[in-house]
C-alpha cells in the first residue's frame, strides 16, 4: 500500500485512529507544551538577563579598541527591552530540546511503523544540529563579522554601537544559524515522507545554491564573511543530506526486495 493511500485510510497515533479534529487537537497540545516551556525558561532567563548580556557582548568588546565602551543606549526603555530580548533568545535556545521534541512527536504518526524506530535518532540529531549552529554562530561567525565590520568602521569614524542594534543582530544571527543547521534533518524528513527525492534535489542544485546565498544575505550582516560563513556550511549540509537520502533509499529497496522474496 502506498503512503498516500495509507494516510487516506487512517492516521494512527498511539494505536488509535485520528481524524482531522484529533490531529488539530494534537497540534494544539504540542504547541501549548512548547510555548509553556519557553515561557518558564523566559522568566528564569529574565532574572539573569544582565549577566547573560555581559557574556553576549564579549565578541563586540574584543572587536573594539581597548578603552572604548562596547554598548550605548539612547532611550530610557532600551536596556529594559534588550533584557526582554535576551531572555527570549535564551528561552528559545535552551528550550530547543523541549520544543524540538514536541515537533517530532507530532510528526511521528506520519511515518511508517518501520520508520518510527528512527524517531529518537531524529530528535537527537535535530537538537544537536540546532545547538551546533548556535555555538558555531556565537564562537566563530559573530566574532569574525564584528572584527571585519568594526575594522572597516574604525577607518572612517568612532564607534557608537547601541545596545538595541547589537542585540537585534545577535538574535537574528543566532536563531538563523540554529535553523539553517537543521537543513539535513528537514531534507531527510521530507525524503522519508516521499515529498522530495535525492534525484529531484540534485537536479535543482543551482537553484538551491542561489536560494542559500539569498537566505544567508538576509540572515547575516551585510558582509561577505558572515554570508559565506552561513552559505558554505549550509550547502555542505545539503550535499550530506543527498548522500544520506540515497543511503535510506537503497535500504528501502533492499528491504522491499527481501519482503518480496519471502
Amino acid at each position: 500500500m502506498s503512503r498516500e493511500s495509507e494516510q487516506q485510510d487512517q492516521l494512527i497515533h498511539g494505536g488509535k485512529t485520528m481524524g482531522l479534529w484529533g490531529h488539530l487537537d494534537e497540534l494544539r497540545s504540542r504547541l501549548v507544551k512548547s510555548l509553556f516551556s519557553i515561557l518558564i525558561l523566559f522568566v528564569l532567563s529574565l532574572a539573569f538577563s544582565t549577566k547573560i548580556l555581559s557574556v553576549l557582548k564579549k565578541p563586540l568588546e574584543e572587536a573594539l579598541p581597548k578603552g572604548v565602551n562596547a554598548l550605548h543606549f539612547t532611550g530610557p526603555m532600551d536596556v529594559f527591552m534588550v533584557n526582554i530580548k535576551v531572555a527570549f533568545l535564551m528561552a528559545v535556545v535552551f528550550g530547543a530540546p523541549i520544543w524540538l521534541y514536541q515537533f517530532w512527536k507530532f510528526i511521528e504518526p506520519a511515518l511508517y511503523p518501520r520508520e518510527r524506530k528512527y524517531i529518537i535518532p531524529f530528535i537527537a540529531a535535530t537538537i544537536g544540529c540546532f545547538l551546533v549552529g548556535v555555538a558555531f554562530c556565537y564562537f566563530l561567525m559573530i566574532p569574525a563579522a564584528l572584527q571585519y565590520l568594526v575594522g572597516i568602521g574604525l577607518e572612517v569614524a568612532s564607534p557608537i554601537i547601541t545596545i538595541t542594534d547589537y542585540m537585534s543582530l545577535v538574535t537574528v544571527m543566532v536563531i538563523g544559524f540554529g535553523l539553517v543547521f537543521e537543513t539535513p534533518v528537514i531534507l531527510i524528513l521530507l525524503a522519508m515522507l516521499d515529498i522530495v527525492s535525492a534525484e529531484t534535489l540534485a537536479s535543482q542544485r543551482r537553484i538551491i545554491f542561489v536560494g542559500i546565498l539569498i537566505a544567508a544575505a538576509i540572515l547575516t550582516p551585510p558582509d561577505p564573511i558572515s554570508m559565506l560563513g552561513m552559505a558554505i556550511p549550509c550547502y555542505l549540509m545539503f550535499e550530506l543530506s543527498l548522500l544520506i537520502i540515497r543511503f535510506i533509499k537503497r535500504g528501502r529497496q533492499d528491504s522491499s526486495k527481501h519482503e518480496h522474496a519471502k
